[in-house]
């Protein structure tokens, strides 16, 4: 064994040849290359994984926000509820439907009497057709209108056993102004 002193410090220089030192380090020096490689694939489907998900929330978010633009338009007043078309239109526009495969929109209104105990616009198609409607001389007239939409989009890849095309639906239903 031989002590080397270098600027106060003491090292012990053992018995491994400094050929058998390099030799072990030359071995070495792939490994940390040879894992990364071994990684990398799973890296990148995680990454895409990640992405599809993205995609789905933000195709999701935009047809419920169509939804919502197209109701928004259809309550402003009366003949705004009657105007299908507009409410289409507020919708699609809203909805950035350049990005999916299908996208439709579909209007609705109803209306129903209030006796004064509120009531709800919760599900239209359940309601009666607006035109010719007419309450008792104690209650009044809730119009409501209703918005469906529903978008089509396709993954980024095939996944086995999943389908590439995928569906998202949004509904907003809200009162008339008068």
């Amino acid at each position: 064994m031989k002590v080397v002193t270098m600027l106060g410090h003491q090292e012990i220089r053992g018995r491994i040849p400094a050929a058998a030192a390099q030799r072990r380090k030359w071995r070495d020096d792939g490994q940390s290359l040879l894992e990364f490689a071994f990684l990398l694939p799973v890296l990148c489907l995680l990454a895409v994984g990640v992405v599809e998900l993205g995609r789905a929330a933000a195709f999701t978010i935009a047809v419920n926000n169509a939804a919502t633009a197209g109701v928004e338009y259809g309550s402003q007043n009366e003949a705004t509820a009657q105007d299908f078309p507009g409410m289409v239109n507020a919708a699609t526009k809203d909805g950035n439907t350049s990005f999916f495969a299908t996208f439709t929109v579909t209007p609705a209104n109803g209306c129903i009497c209030d006796d004064g105990s509120g009531v709800s616009c919760s599900q239209v198609t359940n309601l009666t057709a607006c035109s010719g409607f007419s309450c008792p001389a104690d209650q009044n007239i809730v119009e409501c209108v209703q918005v469906t939409t529903q978008g089509t989009w396709n993954s980024i890849l095939n996944y086995p056993g999943l389908s590439s095309a995928h569906q998202a639906n949004g509904q907003a239903v809200m009162r008339v102004r008068r």
